[in-house]
């Protein structure tokens, strides 16, 4: 799919700018950065420091939200919603989906004027998870052992060394429920529908463009220059009117380049070879979600893992 990162369109300084906010890669909580696979992580903070310079900016006539994401964190997915849902009661917002927007790349486009998604898209996801990784047989396997103290009845709810008793896990899937029912309550919001409807599309089932345009999901199909269309025409741009589109994240600076010389791959491949793993990226790939969300966090995130 085409990537517009790069692009401005038409002549510079004549005070009608589109802003093109990026949200790429895992959601998490903080600031954008990369994780050990190399690849982007969209930082809650980060998106909300461009949401509101972008609202701010008098210039800027409209904003298109370009999300390739996955989803991720809940929570940092649902504070990156309420920044689009304060935006768009001051400018027109419309959400470009590009490879994969789901789960919380769903939810952070859901309150836009427009969703546009390409047909092969891959979209909805609507649902949560939340992992534990219980570690106390493969501890055993290396002769080692792992003891704690606890007090209070659910103080070591997420003790790497037993599994969620059967209390626990009644408990974690209330916790769940309730998150789920927030997202298919605001994915109604947005849709202009009603729960129960997003419901039978959700569960946790993903959607191509094609398919999502059908359900109701999404408003078009096309790419990032059909959003900045919708974009134009919701601001009252005339379509054949010379625009600036400003681009977040701006360029790196050759002092940011300068100041981390080796990319979080290489490390991570470093290490792994260390580990003796003879393909490091199989490790990256499965471990990078751990890596950008906390204990315990629920999870707004397409399930499936790709290693390639």
């Amino acid at each position: 799919m085409n990537d517009y990162r790069q692009v401005s369109v038409g002549s510079f300084g004549r005070g009608q700018k589109i802003a093109v906010i990026y949200a790429t890669g895992l959601i998490a909580s903080g600031k954008s950065s990369y994780d050990t696979t190399g690849s982007q992580v969209t930082g809650s903070d980060t998106m909300l420091e461009y949401l509101r310079k972008a609202r701010a900016d008098q210039s800027v006539k409209a904003i298109v939200l370009r999300i390739d994401s996955p989803g991720g964190s809940a929570i940092a997915s649902d504070v990156i919603w309420r920044e689009v849902m304060l935006t768009k009661n001051m400018k027109p917002v419309v959400a470009s989906m590009s490879d994969v927007a789901a789960s919380g790349g769903y939810y952070i486009a859901m309150p836009a004027h427009a969703i546009v998604a390409e047909p092969s898209t891959l979209t909805g996801s609507i649902g949560v998870v939340l992992t534990k990784f219980v570690i106390d047989g493969t501890l055993k396997k290396i002769g080692l052992n792992m003891e704690g103290v606890s007090k209070g009845k659910y103080a070591d709810l997420y003790s790497p060394v037993r599994a969620f008793s059967p209390e626990e896990k009644k408990r974690m899937a209330e916790n769940m429920q309730a998150t789920y029912n927030t997202f298919v309550e605001k994915a109604a919001q947005g849709r202009n529908t009603t729960p129960e409807k997003i419901d039978a599309v959700g569960q946790g089932r993903v959607w191509t463009g094609r398919q999502a345009k059908q359900i109701g999901l999404i408003d078009e199909l096309g790419g990032l220059d059909r959003a900045v269309s919708i974009a134009k025409q919701k601001a009252k741009i005339a379509q054949d009117a010379d625009v600036e589109l400003v681009i977040y994240p701006p360029k790196k600076s050759f002092y940011d380049l300068f100041k981390s010389p080796f990319s979080a791959s290489e490390r991570a491949a470093t290490l792994g070879s260390l580990l003796g793993f003879t393909n490091p990226r199989v490790l990256q790939a499965l471990a990078a979600p751990l890596q950008v969300f906390r204990r315990g966090e629920t999870l707004a995130l397409m399930p499936n893992v790709f290693v390639r």
